[in-house]
């Protein structure tokens, strides 16, 4: 484990009302730590940053071959291709059909909610979340609109603030769980975390207000 891992294993431990290094047994999973940052961040007037995700009217038509045409041989891919450029040339009419994948979807992500996506294999599960990531295929052709805390996809960059996992994902075969992990943690960078609890130490300090030693240990390890 690394110095990063091994400070924040020791803040997890000195967390607690009384003080001590140690909890008691009965009260050691009672409040998360993200609780207990949240409720010191708000002692001195900080507000954590949330984000509501909106999507109203939300559809998405894909245009696709159908028969003997949308299987992937080296036929089919001259054919269509040489099909594609006589559309192009308006020489010939296009055969794809049109497939809906999602229709009229809206709903209401709240902020720190969990949110868990249900369907049958094919109903457009894996669509939608790309939409709310910002990374649907430019072939599609969509419609509706996504925002985050009110502004539009175009106002910002998706992301900066929202990642879509595959589950077809790679990962580098020789490394564990931990160090994964703690590699995909390093690539993403400190984000506004850090400026949050330089502001945090500052009010603190400019209240009289006794600096918890879990932010300076934060503070060191970033």
């Amino acid at each position: 484990m690394d110095a990063a891992g091994d400070i924040q294993k020791v803040a997890s431990m000195r967390r607690g009302d009384s003080g001590s290094l140690w909890r008691r047994g009965d009260d050691v999973f009672s409040r998360s730590s993200r609780e207990e940052d949240d409720e010191e961040a708000l002692r001195v007037g900080i507000d954590m940053p949330t984000i509501e995700v909106r999507f109203e009217n939300l559809e998405a038509e894909a245009e696709v071959r159908v028969g003997s045409s949308g299987l992937p041989t080296v036929l089919n891919s001259i054919i269509n291709s040489v099909e594609e450029a006589a559309h192009a040339l308006h020489l010939l009419p296009s055969r794809k059909l049109t497939m809906p994948i999602l229709h009229d979807v809206s709903g209401i992500i709240k902020p720190r909610r969990l949110t868990l996506l249900l369907g049958p294999p094919g109903s457009g599960k894996t669509t939608l979340l790309l939409a709310l990531a910002g990374r649907l295929d430019k072939d599609l052709k969509v419609k509706g609109k996504v925002t985050y805390n009110g502004h539009e996809m175009t106002e910002f960059v998706p992301e900066r603030t929202a990642a879509y996992i595959s589950q077809h994902d790679l990962h580098i075969g020789e490394m564990t769980v931990r160090e994964t992990l703690a590699f995909s943690a390093r690539c993403q960078g400190v984000g506004f975390r850090f400026d949050m609890l330089t502001e945090l130490s500052r009010r603190e300090k400019a209240a009289n207000i006794k600096p918890d030693a879990d932010i300076d240990a934060f503070m060191k390890a970033s």
